[in-house]
């Protein structure tokens, strides 16, 4: 059985992401991050992906059993993450690009992003997504940064959130 590996040499789970929703080609395969300034969110602790359909429930006359349908689904990506100066702060704060902006200044200016989150990615980090790479891709907006520090725990770290807006796909 082969199983999707990371923390091995040469692989990690990596997040990136770009302003350009235009040219991101998140609605087929993931595979199309086109031009430069990507945002790679480095030093990533965890990673939860949700994909949460919802499930209306009721009951009738007609039936012994309760009847389900599904519902839209509200998808959502969270992690934790390090913090370094380059990729929370930005490069530039008054250019539009993820680069430029980084994830605080994406979420303060809330700016919808198109995000892929790698589950093996390898040490190239790019616009297309690597040979046997397996990820989930869309859009959405970075919500619930929270960073903190304290003396057992001396660098600073903070919770990212991803709120999908519309589908979630997935590439393997």
């Amino acid at each position: 059985m082969a199983y999707i590996t990371v923390n091995e040499t040469g692989t990690f789970p990596a997040l990136i992401l770009s302003t350009d929703i235009a040219n991101c080609n998140v609605g087929a395969n993931g595979n199309g991050f086109l031009g430069g300034n990507l945002l790679s969110v480095t030093c990533l602790q965890d990673v939860t992906i949700t994909n949460s359909t919802g499930i209306f429930s009721w009951t009738d006359f007609c039936s012994a059993s309760i009847n389900k349908v599904t519902t839209p689904s509200d998808n959502e990506i969270s992690t934790n993450v390090v913090i370094d100066p380059t990729g929370w702060f930005g490069a530039n704060s008054s250019g539009s690009t993820a680069s430029d902006l980084g994830v605080s200044g994406l979420s303060e200016n809330r700016v919808e992003v198109a995000f892929r989150v790698q589950l093996n990615n390898n040490s190239n980090v790019g616009n297309a997504v690597p040979p046997n790479t397996y990820c989930y891709h869309g859009v959405g907006y970075i919500s619930s940064l929270a960073p903190t520090v304290s003396p057992d725990s001396p660098v600073w770290v903070s919770p990212l959130t991803i709120a999908v807006n519309g589908d979630m796909k997935s590439v393997g």
